[in-house]
């Protein structure tokens, strides 16, 4: 791609691509729950992409997105909000330790930063991009009832140690996150919408992160 061109998004970016030029989010841009999704429609040329965000509600791929970007530029470091926030037994420490070892963990000029929308308020003010992971509820819910299955008695390996898979735990979890799907995914709509000269992609299907991935490999260039 050539310096300073827009990529070509997917069905639910942000604004629209119109000749190579991005246009306002006006007209033409998806809505969801009566705003728009982007306020800010100006896409930065590739090589500002440097402190990603991945993110999306639970059971979406965030952590296997974030380990495929992390592959395609090694020097660059993969932080899991999950990590940060358990302990073990997936009890989570004082949120004051959590706020404390996110700020360090994002200190640096480049990183992959994953977690739910929870971690929105905390980091965004220090990234320039967002991928958003928005799959049909369908995809999600199948991933959910396999997902302790990978894992079976195991502790994923983006956890610390002493946070094992096992399927009840888990499916209750799953069952909760599901029902919660609409409000979670309005405020990670507000919190994007609010950001300032932030680069987003609203990944529905694999060709969206495929773009996302293939633009965030290309600015390491």
């Amino acid at each position: 791609m050539e310096q300073g061109s827009c990529p070509r998004r997917g069905p639910f970016s942000f604004g629209r691509v119109t000749a190579g030029r991005c246009s306002s989010p006006v007209q033409g841009a998806r809505r969801w729950g009566g705003r728009h999704l982007f306020k800010q429609s100006c896409w930065q040329t590739d090589r500002s992409v440097q402190r990603l965000i991945v993110t999306g509600v639970n059971g979406v791929g965030k952590s296997h997105v974030a380990a495929r970007l992390g592959a395609v530029r090694p020097g660059v470091p993969v932080v899991s909000f999950d990590a940060i926030k358990l302990t073990s037994g997936w009890k989570q420490k004082p949120r004051s330790e959590i706020d404390a070892d996110l700020a360090r963990a994002i200190e640096g000029e480049a990183w992959i930063l994953e977690g739910g929308p929870s971690l929105l308020s905390l980091a965004l003010a220090k990234a320039d991009s967002v991928i958003w992971l928005d799959p049909p509820e369908a995809v999600r819910a199948w991933r959910l009832i396999a997902r302790p299955w990978r894992h079976l008695g195991r502790t994923r390996p983006e956890l610390p140690p002493g946070n094992r898979d096992w399927p009840m735990p888990q499916y209750r979890f799953a069952m909760r996150s599901l029902k919660s799907r609409s409000r979670l995914r309005r405020r990670i709509s507000a919190a994007l919408a609010e950001a300032k000269a932030l680069r987003v992609w609203h990944c529905r299907n694999q060709k969206d992160i495929d773009a996302a991935v293939g633009a965030w490999s290309r600015a390491a260039g």
